[in-house]
């Protein structure tokens, strides 16, 4: 989607989600993050998508009432990180360690929440990509719980098979 589309249908979702009886979820996909060549920093299909991402959480504060706002939580997925250095053609691989960025009311507050292992070659899983020390279940675990008011151990058992994942709710979230 370009920033313009994405920007309207956040904005028809705020409508949507703000209602008292409208939806409880709302997805959206921005696609073109796969890139292996000339990603860019401030120019470039990387930065492209970034400025989407940003057009929908701008969007979504924006247009939804800020009651509404205060109870959401924007949540990004993804199922592969990036290698730390850059391939030659000015991009990356896929990788193992990720980031999860969050938005939304619900955050307990502004924070960068990391185990930061440090980009030393020791450091890094198989010598490339960054070393993930936070498993990303346990942040969607706690983010269900919290979204949707249901107890951590119940995701954790009906929809996480009882995987061995912490309740990270009250450090990320306003439970």
């Amino acid at each position: 989607t370009s920033s313009d589309e994405s920007w309207v249908l956040a904005t028809n979702a705020a409508n949507e989600l703000s209602k008292p009886d409208g939806p409880r979820v709302a997805v959206f996909e921005v696609d073109g993050f796969d890139t292996h060549a000339a990603q860019g920093a401030t120019n470039g299909a990387h930065a492209d998508c970034l400025s989407d991402y940003d057009n929908i959480i701008r969007s979504l504060k924006s247009s939804m009432t800020k009651e509404a706002f205060d109870n959401t939580l924007i949540l990004t997925l993804t199922e592969f990180g990036r290698t730390v250095e850059q391939n030659g053609g000015n991009g990356t691989e896929h990788g193992y360690g990720s980031a999860i960025l969050m938005a939304g009311g619900l955050l307990k507050k502004s924070q960068v929440f990391t185990d930061w292992p440090g980009l030393k070659k020791g450091n890094l899983f198989q010598g490339r990509d960054l070393l993930s020390t936070i498993d990303s279940r346990s942040v969607y675990a706690s983010a269900m719980s919290a979204v949707f008011d249901v107890e951590f151990d119940r995701i954790k058992n009906d929809v996480f098979w009882n995987e061995d994942i912490k309740d990270l709710s009250n450090l990320l979230f306003r439970v």
